[in-house]
């Protein structure tokens, strides 16, 4: 079971998903930081120790995760008009590939019908 923050540009229904399958899943707006800064909202994944899924790329800037002991982000790279439903199914078959070990201190970039696992001690 993972934890997972989800950030404001990730669709609401996604946390409802990832916690039908198993796990703890919270949206930002729930915590009260919509429109917080991404230094805030990566603080707050990491004190809740969480996956940070976001589609965000500041979010994946190298100098935010230049240390590998973060607990892992989740860059969702998907077409804006891919409807909600069918982008939520693409994003957990590829999630279902990555063991849960591997999303500590690593950057998982999914993209329609790809997914790539960036460990930080790689960079």
């Amino acid at each position: 079971m993972l934890r997972f923050v989800l950030d404001e540009d990730v669709q609401v229904s996604l946390a409802a998903i990832l916690r039908d399958a198993g796990h703890e899943a919270v949206h930002i707006q729930d915590l009260g930081l919509k429109g917080a800064g991404d230094e805030e909202v990566f603080a707050e994944a990491q004190r809740r120790g969480s996956v940070l899924v976001t589609g965000d790329i500041g979010l994946a800037d190298l100098r935010l995760l230049s240390r590998a002991d973060h607990h892992g982000v989740v860059l969702l790279r998907m077409p804006a008009e891919l409807p909600t439903d069918a982008m939520n199914r693409e994003i957990m078959r590829l999630l279902r590939r990555v063991p849960e070990p591997e999303f500590s201190g690593s950057i998982v970039v999914v993209e329609p019908g790809n997914l790539r696992v960036r460990r930080m001690t790689d960079a």
